[in-house]
C-alpha cells in the first residue's frame, strides 16, 4: 500500500498526469536542459501555477537579467507586476552583477523590489539575497523557488561548495512546503550533477532531437520521490509559449 502524500500542480499540462497528480510538497527538483525556450516556460509555469494557488515564489534570475524574465512571463500571458509589488514574487538578480543595471528594463513601480547580488560567487552575498527575499514575503506557506543554470554561473565554485550553499539556503525552507527547481544545463560540468544528483528528490530531464525533420523536444522523468515514473521520453509541445506534455504515448 503506497503511503497517500500532499502534492502539488506542476503548471505542465499533461505532467501531472503522469506523476500520479503532481510534485510531493517539500521536493527538491532538478531540470537537466540545454538553454532553450521549453526550459525558460517551464520554470515559468511552475511559478506562475504557485501564484495562481496563492504560494509565493523567489526567482533567482542567474543566466538572464529579471526584465527580460518577466517579459517572458507576459508571452505566457502572466503579468507578475502585482505580485512582485504585494511581495508574493521576489526577483533575485544574480545576473547583472551591478545594482543600477540589475533594474533596467523593470517597470519603475517595481525596480526597488529586485534584490541585486552584485557577486554571484560570494556565497554570503547569494546567502543574505535569499534572507532578504525569504523576510520580505508575508506568508511562506507553499513557496516555490526557482534557480537558473546553477553550474553555469558558479563558475569559481567547487561541487562540494555549491552543494553546501544549496543545503544551507533552502533546507530551512522546508518547514513550509517549499518546492525548488534548480536548472542544470546539459554537458556542462556534467561531474558535479553527479555528485549532487543524490540530494535531488526528482530529476527531469529536457532533450532537443534536432536529427528529425524539424527541433522537437522530449522530456524524461528520471525520478520522482514517493512516484513511481514511467522511464519514457515524452514529446513536449510549445503552442502560444505554453510548454506542455504532447502526447502520454511511449515514442519508440
Amino acid at each position: 500500500m503506497s503511503m497517500i502524500i500532499a502534492r502539488v500542480p506542476s503548471g505542465i499540462p499533461g505532467l501531472d498526469a503522469l506523476i500520479q497528480g503532481g510534485i510531493p510538497t517539500n521536493s527538491t527538483l532538478a531540470l537537466r536542459a540545454e538553454p532553450s525556450n521549453p526550459t525558460e516556460y517551464f520554470q515559468q509555469q511552475f511559478v506562475a501555477e504557485g501564484l495562481k494557488h496563492g504560494f509565493p515564489a523567489v526567482y533567482c534570475c542567474l543566466s538572464r537579467p529579471a526584465a527580460t524574465v518577466i517579459k517572458s512571463f507576459r508571452h505566457q500571458g502572466v503579468d507578475v507586476i502585482e505580485q512582485m509589488a504585494n511581495d508574493q514574487l521576489v526577483f533575485l538578480d544574480c545576473y547583472s552583477m551591478h545594482k543600477r543595471t540589475s533594474t533596467m528594463g523593470v517597470e519603475q513601480a517595481v525596480q526597488k523590489k529586485v534584490i541585486s547580488v552584485t557577486e554571484v560567487d560570494d556565497e554570503k552575498l547569494l546567502q543574505d539575497g535569499l534572507a532578504t527575499a525569504v523576510e520580505r514575503i508575508p506568508n511562506l506557506k507553499g513557496l516555490r523557488a526557482v534557480c537558473e543554470s546553477v553550474p553555469g554561473t558558479l563558475t569559481g565554485r567547487t561541487a562540494v561548495e555549491i552543494m553546501r550553499w544549496g543545503r544551507k539556503a533552502f533546507g530551512d525552507l522546508r518547514a513550509f512546503e517549499t518546492l525548488t527547481l534548480h536548472t542544470f544545463p546539459l554537458g556542462v560540468r556534467e561531474e558535479l550533477f553527479n555528485l549532487m544528483a543524490h540530494d535531488f528528490d526528482g530529476i527531469i530531464e529536457i532533450r532537443a532531437d534536432r536529427a528529425a525533420d524539424r527541433l522537437r523536444y522530449y522530456l524524461n522523468i528520471q525520478k520522482l520521490r514517493m512516484t513511481d515514473v514511467q522511464h519514457r521520453m515524452y514529446e513536449l509541445a510549445t503552442e502560444n509559449s505554453i510548454l506542455s506534455i504532447k502526447t502520454i504515448q511511449k515514442i519508440v
